[in-house]
């Protein structure tokens, strides 16, 4: 409820950056194959309700392992959230950024992609991730998947 109160009481412009893995897909270890992972449908439906209001933009952020997984992640995306606009569609290849943990990986997006006019929000399942978030990047709220599930 925070997080929607927080949407429903503000009047900048928002953007949403929402996790992959474990947030609008199962999470399932050593399973890549996007044909098989199931989508989290209270997740969706919430993001898709989001996605209504005139003010907030829904980005997906994601990290693949491989240039390969690339695909597959847009394809699932086109299929279980045909809503979300293709050019907010972000994932980043582990394979073309070495050497970095996928913490600093998607900090540094978000620090080098932000508009700091807007109301950003990141929601991830990964608390690695989030510590890192909050941590360095103090203008950005961060909530973790289970702030968006009924």
């Amino acid at each position: 409820m925070e997080l929607f109160n927080l949407i429903k009481n503000n009047n900048k412009d928002i953007s949403i950056y929402c996790d992959m893995d474990g947030v609008i897909s199962e999470y399932s270890i050593g399973n890549f194959d996007y044909n098989t992972i199931r989508p989290i449908k209270t997740v969706i439906n919430n993001l898709e309700l989001l996605n209504k209001m005139d003010n907030v933009k829904i980005y997906i952020i994601s990290i693949c392992k491989t240039d390969n997984i690339i695909n597959q992640k847009i394809d699932w995306i086109n299929k279980y959230m045909n809503f979300i606009d293709k050019n907010n569609i972000i994932l980043l290849s582990k394979e073309k950024i070495q050497n970095k943990e996928s913490k600093d990986i998607k900090l540094e997006y978000l620090k080098n992609n932000i508009n700091i006019n807007n109301l950003n929000i990141v929601i991830d399942d990964d608390i690695n991730i989030i510590k890192n978030i909050k941590n360095n990047m103090p203008n950005i709220c961060i909530f973790h998947v289970s702030s968006i599930i009924d």
